[in-house]
């Protein structure tokens, strides 16, 4: 199947733990836990990306920076990245995949991004002040 909003909208509905809504050109996936997902079907690509925490808050960002080049490979199918978000930049991690991938492959995607947003915060938490720490 060639994913697009509608069918993976379908898809993401079917999952009992997620609350799905469309936003723009995007699907926002919320899970149990509250964290929440933004889904683009590209042409030949699927992005899932949340925000971790805004880069002001980070109380050395070179150092940060190193640390996340040494050890994102830690958590697999997660990569972290700076976006800008409501004008202000945001570390964020993301997964992407085929639009050609399989259902289970997208639920896995998903789920495993939501798995890793905690353990990046733990692995990063030293580096934000007390307003970033979620």
């Amino acid at each position: 199947m060639i994913w697009n909003n509608d069918t993976l909208k379908a898809l993401a509905e079917s999952q009992s733990s997620w609350v799905v809504d469309a936003e723009g050109d995007c699907l926002k996936i919320s899970n149990d836990e509250g964290i929440d997902a933004f889904i683009y079907v590209g042409g030949l690509q699927i992005l899932a990306e949340t925000a971790l925490f805004p880069a002001a808050r980070v109380t050395d960002k070179a150092t940060l920076n190193d640390l996340i080049l040494r050890t994102h490979h830690l958590l697999p199918l997660t990569t972290i990245c700076i976006n800008k978000i409501g004008g202000e930049d945001y570390y964020a991690a993301f997964g992407s995949l085929s639009v050609d991938s399989k259902d289970r492959v997208i639920v896995e995607e998903i789920e495993t991004l939501f798995a890793n947003v905690d353990e990046f915060l733990e692995l990063y938490n030293e580096y934000l002040n007390e307003e970033a720490a979620v």
